[in-house]
């Protein structure tokens, strides 16, 4: 294989997680059951012409292109489009959506949109329809040719779908909510959910301020009043929790742990733990394993 053919080629993982076709009028209409399993996966339906149906959980729609629908990863569903029907339909593994959106300053917002189903339609969608079929178009055409950079571009390119959804879908206090980002428990809820997107990254407590829309001193005082902690601490508190259930669970080495969850340097990482549990990673570990060896296997074992 050349060198050019391996540069061509996308990662297992993004052939996997995303899915995409491009379906055009025909003789037959189509329909596809979507069963969500252990491994959930959203799905995007772009209508762009005639007509079709959805039915999740009891709720059935009828459909009128152009249309766009938008269904999370614990939702089932059926989909129906007519014989004159032309769009886009997508799945995305929701890991790896999540990772996609967790990069954006947006994030927490996003996942609130991806979380739900929503359905774009009427006058609301026919201004930026060529840029979310685009946006289809180049996933499906990544996935069937991939070139250089092709899990950048069809990450990129999610990316710009869920932030189109979001705009097109959010309600009018939703709107308001994303500029003014309010205070008080509302705002360490925000705060609280932005961490489990961001706590791997090194986010600065000011970062975390600056995405919510206030100063630190703000968010500071509003965590000290609803959790009678610092942010900071709640970002430590979050690593250090998420440090003991990998070195519980996982046979890596200390230092790949460390450096999965961002510590660059693994004399960090040590002192890090230590300052926190009262013990090296290392030794940590063994004691888990140890005290897991004595009490011997347990129903919480089974598979």
């Amino acid at each position: 294989m050349s060198a050019s053919a391996g540069l061509n080629r996308l990662p297992v993982g993004i052939a996997l997680a995303v899915r995409a076709e491009a379906f055009s009028a025909a003789l037959a209409a189509r329909s596809w059951v979507i069963r969500q399993k252990a491994e959930r996966r959203a799905h995007l339906l772009l209508l762009q012409s005639d007509r079709g149906r959805a039915s999740w959980h009891g709720t059935g729609v009828a459909l009128e292109a152009p249309a766009l629908l938008w269904l999370p990863g614990s939702t089932d569903a059926a989909l129906h489009v007519g014989p004159g029907a032309r769009g886009f339909l997508m799945s995305v593994d929701d890991a790896f959506l999540i990772k996609i959106i967790a990069g954006s300053a947006e994030a927490l917002h996003l996942r609130r949109t991806t979380e739900r189903v929503a359905l774009v339609a009427g006058e609301t969608l026919p201004p930026h329809l060529d840029t979310i079929a685009e946006s289809c178009r180049a996933i499906v055409a990544e996935l069937r040719a991939p070139g250089f950079g092709g899990a950048t571009l069809i990450a990129s390119h999610l990316l710009l779908l869920c932030l189109q959804l979001c705009r097109l879908s959010a309600s009018h206090d939703e709107r308001q909510e994303i500029t003014a980002r309010g205070g008080g428990p509302a705002l360490v809820g925000n705060f609280l959910q932005m961490v489990e997107l961001h706590y791997r990254d090194g986010w600065p407590v000011a970062r975390y301020a600056d995405a919510l829309g206030v100063t630190s001193d703000k968010l500071h005082a509003h965590c000290q009043r609803e959790k009678n902690c610092g942010p900071r601490a709640i970002i430590h508190e979050r690593l250090v929790r998420e440090a003991c259930t990998r070195l519980q669970q996982l046979d890596l080495p200390v230092e790949q742990i460390g450096y999965g969850l961002g510590f660059r340097d693994p004399a960090y990482f040590n002192r890090f733990f230590r300052k926190y549990c009262g013990a090296s990673p290392g030794s940590y570990r063994r004691q888990i394993r140890l005290e897991h060896a004595r009490s011997g296997p347990s129903y919480a074992a089974w598979p």
